[in-house]
């Protein structure tokens, strides 16, 4: 249940350690994670997704953040830092999105669950990282979980949604289909109320196609609220080809069921079905055999509380690893796969408190996965980067810059302001931008474009004159690819008389 507990912004911190226990000798590549940034957003984020939001070839990131009730972005740097985010509201105690082009107009668009607010909010991207208000559309009581897929073969994303009820675990329990026009307007398709299934409520979904005739089929994960009475199971539900499902498979998974995902780990060209057991600590595996038709759950322990799931090729060794956001233990587990549907653990790496969701994507251009997680308990994302990274930060000699002149000897007065790299990487600014009064001018080419080694600067001059008596203010915005930016260095000048 939700703590209505307000937040504030923090600063952004650096992360200062990373944990792996291994578990028996690791047969693959050897996996190193840099924990490099926690960077906050709003107040407890429950979702996350991935994408390049302002179309600079950089992946961005976005939070829905159940206590602000509002999205926070933060856009990618390109090697994996970010700047600071910015947030904008959003409906009631926003607990999922996920990004997709609705309107196939090449630009990335945003879906949100909203449990508060009982509907589902698409938001246009505008291409610019920013993004059209909200076109809100019932869903059922206490949506939780959305997935997209093209359910009725007209190549255009639609939406399943996961009603979880009333704060989350009280019934009425549905699910509901909301097919796409072609322009990024849904329509209700489908909406099944569970009235029967002895108090278990949906957790979780995937669209995959198990019975290989071109239609994504509907996977759902159920269980129920309490430790005390374990429960749980998978519910497969067969596409009708015209956006609506039918009851095919029932499959007893584990306990306490909550993400699904579906990939084929033993290259048999079946996929495989997996799903996070909440209070068993463990991933459950299930091989299918042919449609439908899946092997006994093979039990792998993770961390406490897996929340979250998904899947990639972390060592490079062609097989598909699983990689599991633990919310009670504050970690990621991850298990590298063998290809013949076995696993090996690799560890657990410390991210921030209680995380609930997480991206795998090349953030720095390494070629290489790496992991970011939002962590509802510190109200920040963890960025863990694949090999040891190597990040710039930046230092500037003044935040705030003051003149001071008298109006009967009116002179021109400059400042020399020095930026340096005091990190390990490659530091580029890539512009210089000043607003506000015009008393104030820069000699912006002797630093932007520069890019800088480590240890080594730039010295920026800033020049103020006037005659106007009275206080001058402007800010000068330093853009550049270290974490946190941009800078704002604030200037101000007072002509005396």
């Amino acid at each position: 249940m939700i703590e209505f507990v307000r937040r504030v912004f923090k600063p952004w911190r650096v992360c200062c350690a990373v944990v792996l226990v291994a578990a028996g000798p690791v047969l693959a590549q050897n996996l190193v994670f840099t924990p490099v940034l926690s960077a906050p957003v709003g107040a407890h984020p429950e979702g996350l997704t991935v994408g390049d939001f302002n179309e600079d070839g950089h992946l961005d990131v976005a939070t829905a953040n159940s206590e602000s009730d509002d999205v926070s972005v933060l856009l990618g740097n390109g090697n994996g830092t970010f700047r600071s985010g910015y947030s904008f509201g959003v409906g009631q105690s926003p607990m999922f999105l996920a990004t997709e082009d609705l309107d196939r107009d090449g630009t990335l668009d945003l879906i949100v669950a909203e449990t508060g607010s009982d509907r589902v909010a698409v938001l246009l991207g505008k291409g610019n990282g920013f993004f059209e208000e909200p076109v809100p559309y019932p869903s059922g009581k206490g949506p939780t979980f959305l997935t997209l897929g093209d359910v009725d073969g007209d190549e255009d994303q639609d939406i399943v949604v996961v009603n979880s009820g009333r704060f989350g675990h009280y019934p009425p329990f549905s699910w509901s289909v909301l097919l796409n026009n072609g322009g990024g307007a849904f329509a209700l398709a489908q909406h099944v109320e569970e009235q029967d299934r002895n108090g278990l409520f949906p957790t979780g979904a995937s669209l995959e196609d198990l019975d290989d005739d071109g239609f994504p089929d509907l996977t759902l994960t159920w269980s129920q609220p309490s430790w005390r009475t374990p429960n749980g199971y998978v519910s497969a539900l067969r596409n009708r080809g015209q956006g609506t499902f039918a009851a095919w498979r029932t499959i007893q998974a584990g306990f306490t069921l909550s993400a699904v995902t579906q990939t084929d780990v033993n290259a048999d060209g079946n996929l495989d079905l997996i799903v996070t057991s909440l209070f068993t600590d463990s991933i459950k595996l299930l091989l299918q055999l042919s449609p439908g038709q899946y092997t006994k759950p093979a039990n792998m322990e993770v961390g406490f509380s897996p929340v979250a799931l998904s899947y990639k090729d972390l060592d490079g060794d062609g097989y598909r690893d699983l990689i599991a956001t633990n919310r009670a233990s504050d970690s990621t587990s991850i298990l590298l796969g063998r290809g013949d549907g076995s696993f090996q653990p690799a560890g657990h790496y410390a991210v921030g408190a209680v995380p609930t969701a997480m991206g795998i994507e090349d953030f720095d251009h390494d070629g290489s996965p790496d992991i970011v997680t939002a962590n509802s308990g510190s109200d920040d994302v963890s960025i863990l980067l694949s090999g040891k990274a190597v990040i710039p930060s930046i230092s500037l000699s003044a935040e705030a810059v003051r003149f001071s002149v008298d109006v009967d000897t009116p002179a021109r007065r400059t400042h020399q302001l020095t930026v340096s790299n005091v990190g390990l990487g490659s530091l580029s600014i890539a512009d210089i931008v000043l607003e506000g009064s015009r008393a104030f001018s820069i000699e912006r080419e002797s630093c932007a474009g520069a890019t800088l080694a480590t240890g080594k600067f730039c010295a920026l001059p800033i020049h103020f004159e006037s005659t106007a008596s009275g206080r001058h203010q402007a800010l000068l915005r330093i853009f550049d690819n270290a974490p946190g930016g941009p800078r704002i260095v604030t200037l101000s000048g007072t002509v005396k008389g």
